[in-house]
């Protein structure tokens, strides 16, 4: 049987907004699992006056939202605010708690160029694209010196362009990146985008004229497209697929029905997934 946690305050008639997960909350123990859920997004922006105010007046907890005040008027850092929350609850375990309190921590010692990097990387983790492109686009504004910094930043940017479609400006940063840090793995991406951006012909022209620099990359490209081929060829989703190209060749005046009951079959498939999560 699972633990019982006896809820605090009450639910709050106006939420609060924690504006880099992007995530209205109603109470207190909404606040922890946010702070366990997004971690690494929660920083001094997140650990602020406002939020004390709103735990105290809407939450009805003004105990906390007092300790919390005075946290801010020593100027203490966020992982102790944040781990003043989680303490006052007692919504985690202690071990748990200190657990996050250790990561809140090390956070703190991580540059502010890190930080948003991490910020960056969790947006694009999690299909929020253009926010994340937004992050990097401010983060190299900044005029980052670190070369193999910056190099990773371009390489994340490459990824999040991919995942839009845009492969024209893909294979630019993937390229940019590789020129800072002369990793192989941002040259094999930029020929991967290179690949799905050109005709097949064009492409085997591109690799022949850039045979120097882009040979190897290019042989470790089609290795890793071969298995991929390989790897959906052995996947149930290929053998679905190729029943249902027959069964409409054979039956074309029923492809609509042939299609929508596919549509419901992976639909009804996602969610058992969600349920056994």
């Amino acid at each position: 049987m699972g633990r019982v946690i006896l809820c605090m305050g009450r639910t709050a008639n106006i939420p609060f907004l924690l504006k880099k997960p992007g995530v209205q909350i109603y109470s207190v123990e909404e606040l922890c699992y946010c702070i366990r859920e997004h971690t690494f997004l929660m920083d001094e922006e997140t650990a602020c006056k406002e939020l004390a105010d709103w735990l105290g007046e809407e939450c009805d907890l003004p105990d906390l939202a007092q300790q919390l005040h005075a946290l801010l008027k020593k100027k203490a850092a966020a992982d102790s605010f944040l781990t003043t929350v989680l303490e006052y609850t007692g919504y985690y375990p202690k071990e748990e708690i200190q657990r996050l309190s250790r990561f809140l921590n090390a956070d703190n010692e991580r540059s502010e160029y890190e930080r948003r990097k991490t910020i960056g990387d969790y947006l694009a983790g999690n299909g929020r694209y253009e926010l994340a492109m937004e992050q990097y686009r401010r983060l190299l504004a900044d005029g980052i010196t670190d070369k193999a910094f910056s190099a990773k930043v371009l390489h994340n940017m490459g990824y999040v362009s991919s995942r839009l479609f845009l492969f024209e400006w893909a294979a630019e940063l993937f390229y940019q990146a590789y020129v800072l840090s002369e990793e192989k793995e941002s040259l094999v991406q930029y020929l991967a985008a290179k690949r799905l951006l050109l005709e097949e012909k064009e492409y085997v022209d591109f690799i022949i004229a850039n045979h120097e620099e882009c040979y190897e990359a290019s042989m470790e490209l089609e290795r890793r497209v071969e298995q991929a081929a390989d790897a959906w060829e052995e996947s149930g989703q290929a053998k679905q697929l190729a029943d249902l190209l027959a069964e409409r060749s054979e039956h074309p005046e029923n492809s609509r029905r042939i299609w929508e009951d596919a549509a419901k079959q992976m639909k009804k498939a996602c969610g058992n997934m969600i349920r056994e999560k």
